[in-house]
């Protein structure tokens, strides 16, 4: 089915079971409040029908906001009230006071990414597609009505498709969007839709603009009722989101002249709207309104700075188009934002067009000087303008060609040119944009010296790029304590930043990298709330063909190799329709792995051949990993030869971290040479030691290493190298031995979060119940009976029967094999 059904199970459910517990302790009921559509009648409903089951006459009453005082309560008074109403909305005084004097209070926000993943799952009953996420979260951003209605629409219209196994939306994201109807009235009544009406016109609008418009009473009113939201920067101000984004859609679709009009009317009187306010900005370049230049300049970055591409043409071919006599400085700045946002909108010919036509400007404006025949003055505006344009004109041509020469060759020149002029602030910067350029074309050992030899410091913002990309420099160099230093550092940095200015696409993606390949899935769970943070943050851009990529590799990490090749499938199937282009060849080698891995070679060496016919494959900031995935989809096709000669290539350029991560396939089976290959190398962090040390197990047998390695893989979360070395240590061990017993529970525990692997991982004995599985989970972790009691809340006599059983069931002979 690909219809939307009713979820039956509770969502929240740790929260559910969380206040259900807490409402049967003190005996008081619950109102449950959240911004219209965000879930807080359907959070009562789960919590009343817990409460329920578990004994307790339960009173359920819904929008509070909405009901009179004629309407009693008519609750027993032994029975539990569990209200809910939408949060910020008037109540009945009445009918507040009976409440108040029987319930807690507990506000529910919005489903973060995650869970509406989840949610849609159950609802429609296949895994839904990166792309059909994507734009239902761009619906709702967590609330459960837009989301509906969105899929909803999708669905009438044909675009929803089930293709092995997944549910696939059809069209883009943004042809997607923009067929969604609804009614306001879902989330607004009329006098709330009349002030939400500008932030959906301007997402630009801060809180200040808003109470300017309309009033600080209507913006709190707005505020607390969780329709509007504003992301607070060090001044206590920032822009506001209208929520859910499918109310904003609506409200925007539904101006039209002469209200339109009147709206951006009133946003001109605000303090220095034009150039704050790119749609603003455009409307008036576009009614023939005076725009200072520096306005328009102002308005065109702004766009470009969130990625509103579409609003940054539509401003620089407005102010291009209505002022003829801009001088030369702000026609090749509009030029150069202009053929910014081209490039973005994969327009390379017009990008290629306006920033030629900006260099060429710059160039012409210059006096000529016999020391330095075309150098700008140094510290001059126009300086700073020739090294972005330059930086602009680097960026197109690295992207146009799969490589980094041609840009790195463009800002050698542009450095030397700003040598002539004497500007060693602009030659500082461009000698750091090279920097930028070697990480992103994986050309790490380089990117490190050059980084190193940096005589300054690049300013704040390239310098958090740079520094992400340095760690994972460093990660993939083998130096895996160091990156993690390195994160650290940035984070001491953030603390001093605005508030959210620490998140780049840069440094998520370092942290992801650096925690998952150094420390170990177990970390990398403990930083998800970092990346969770984000989600609804318009200057942060993470396609969601790259979500799937960090699915597919953290899957593999820990041994389900099922889930590994239908997110690698997913991120292939994406990012051929919506880019990146430049991951398009990661893709393909994490599905070539898993494929492999699953024992479907065929499929695995289309994969391969299909990533080497791509130009530049590798030359990216992955390309070292893809490299990697290449070696071990080798060593899983047994072709151990190729894939050491890939191993020993990464190692010879000084990439010793991806080639262990090359040789981790053939550590895991135990092949010689690899093993041999991997225990060598010099490396640094937890989980490559980890790899080492089995390695070194396998070369020379050792059981007890083996069990150790096992159970620190299992405490790291790195279940598929847990496996590994408790298989090893079983073989070693002789048969009934506790050693043995030992291995043979942490094989159990590891085989239960690993799938489709064509290496047999399954128990080799009868299935374990529940409570069995729980017990071997936490005695894969070292934990002792008295520890495994007190975790489950068990006695330690009844742990040390489950612990009898487990023995009996993994002890070959002992039990019947399940059939």
């Amino acid at each position: 089915m690909t219809a939307w059904q009713r979820v039956r199970t509770p969502l929240r459910e740790a929260e559910v079971l969380a206040q259900a517990a807490e409402c049967s302790r003190q005996g008081r009921g619950l109102l449950v409040l959240s911004a219209p559509g965000d879930g807080a009648t359907r959070f009562a409903s789960d919590v009343a029908t817990r409460l329920r089951i578990s004994g307790h006459q339960v009173v359920r009453r819904d929008d509070l906001d909405r009901t009179d005082a004629a309407t009693p309560l008519a609750a027993p008074p032994n029975a539990l009230l569990i209200a809910s109403s939408r949060v910020g909305a008037s109540v009945h005084p009445d009918i507040a006071r009976a409440v108040a004097a029987r319930t807690r209070t507990v506000t529910v926000p919005a489903l973060p990414r995650a869970e509406t993943a989840d949610v849609v799952c159950r609802a429609i009953g296949h895994p839904p597609s990166a792309r059909l996420i994507e734009a239902l979260w761009r619906c709702g951003h967590g609330n459960l009505t837009a989301t509906r209605l969105g899929y909803e629409e999708f669905h009438r219209r044909g675009w929803v498709v089930v293709s092995h196994g997944h549910a696939h939306l059809t069209v883009p994201v943004r042809q997607a969007l923009e067929a969604v109807v609804a009614s306001p009235s879902l989330w607004a009544g009329p006098d709330d839709q009349a002030l939400l009406t500008a932030p959906a016109i301007e997402p630009r609008l801060t809180l200040s603009d808003m109470i300017g418009l309309h009033g600080a009473a209507a913006a709190q009113r707005l505020l607390d009722r969780g329709l509007l939201r504003v992301r607070r920067d060090a001044g206590g101000d920032g822009p506001l989101s209208v929520h859910p984004p499918l109310l904003a859609d609506v409200l925007r679709t539904r101006c039209v002249a002469p209200r339109l009009g009147d709206e951006l009317q009133a946003m001109a009187g605000l303090p220095g709207a034009a150039g704050r306010l790119p749609t603003l900005t455009w409307w008036m370049l576009s009614q023939g309104r005076s725009v200072a230049p520096d306005a328009a300049v102002s308005a065109a970055r702004r766009a470009y700075s969130v990625h509103d591409y579409l609003a940054g043409v539509q401003v620089t071919d407005a102010a291009l188009q209505q002022r003829p006599s801009l001088d030369a400085r702000h026609r090749a700045a509009l030029l150069l934002t202009q053929g910014q946002c081209l490039r973005m909108l994969e327009r390379l010919g017009e990008a290629d067009v306006s920033l030629s036509a900006a260099s060429a400007l710059i160039a012409a404006s210059t006096p000529s000087a016999p020391s330095a025949p075309s150098a700008p003055s140094a510290g001059s505006i126009e300086a700073a303008l020739s090294g972005e344009i330059a930086a602009a004109r680097a960026d197109l041509a690295h992207y146009r060609d799969r490589a980094p020469e041609r840009a790195l060759a463009l800002l050698t020149e542009a450095e030397q040119t700003a040598a002539r002029a004497g500007d060693e602030v602009q030659r500082s910067l461009l000698a750091a944009l090279a920097v930028l350029h070697l990480s992103y074309a994986g050309r790490f050992r380089e990117a490190v010296e050059r980084r190193l030899a940096l005589a300054h410091d690049p300013p704040g913002p390239l310098a958090q790029r740079i520094d992400a990309l340095h760690a994972v420099a460093l990660d993939t160099l083998g130096r895996g304590d160091e990156a993690t230093v390195m994160l650290g550092r940035l984070d001491r940095r953030a603390e001093s930043a605005p508030a959210g200015e620490w998140a780049t696409e840069e440094h998520l993606s370092a942290r992801f990298v650096v925690v998952l390949h150094s420390e170990g899935v177990a970390a990398l769970a403990r930083e998800l709330p970092r990346f969770a943070a984000v989600d609804g943050d318009d200057r942060i851009r993470i396609d969601h063909g790259m979500r799937c990529l960090a699915d597919a590799e953290l899957a593999l990490e820990i041994g389900d190799v099922a889930r590994a090749l239908a997110s690698a499938e997913d991120a292939r199937n994406t990012i051929e329709r919506d880019g990146p282009e430049d991951y398009l060849a990661r893709a393909l080698s994490l599905c070539a792995l898993a494929m492999a891995s699953q024992g479907h070679a065929a499929e695995a060496r289309t994969h391969l051949a299909r990533l080497r016919a791509l130009p530049g494959a590798t030359n990216a900031a992955v390309g070292p990993d893809t490299r990697a995935a290449v070696a071990g989809t080798l060593t899983a096709l047994g072709d151990s030869a190729g894939a050491l000669a890939v191993c020993r290539e990464l190692a010879a350029e000084g990439l010793t971290g991806a080639a262990l991560r090359g040789a981790v396939t053939g550590v895991l089976r135990r092949n010689p040479e690899l093993c041999a290959f991997a225990a060598e190398l010099t490396i640094t962090g937890a989980v490559p030691l980890l790899v080492q040390s089995l390695a070194r197990a396998v070369l020379a047998p050792s059981g007890r290493e083996a069990l150790r390695t096992g159970r620190d893989a299992a405490a790291a979360g790195q279940f598929a190298l847990a496996h590994a070395a408790a298989t090893l240590a079983r073989d070693q061990a002789a048969a009934g031995s506790a050693p043995h017993g030992e291995a043979t529970r942490l094989m159990s525990a590891a085989a239960g979060y690993m799938r489709g692997s064509a290496v047999e991982v399954q128990p080799t004995a009868a299935s374990l119940t529940r409570r069995e599985s729980q017990v071997a989970e936490l005695m894969s972790r070292g934990m002792t009976n008295t520890e495994i009691a007190q975790r489950l809340q068990l006695s330690k006599r009844t742990v040390e029967g489950h612990i009898n059983r487990l023995y009996r069931k993994t002890t070959p002979g002992s039990a019947p094999l399940t059939p």
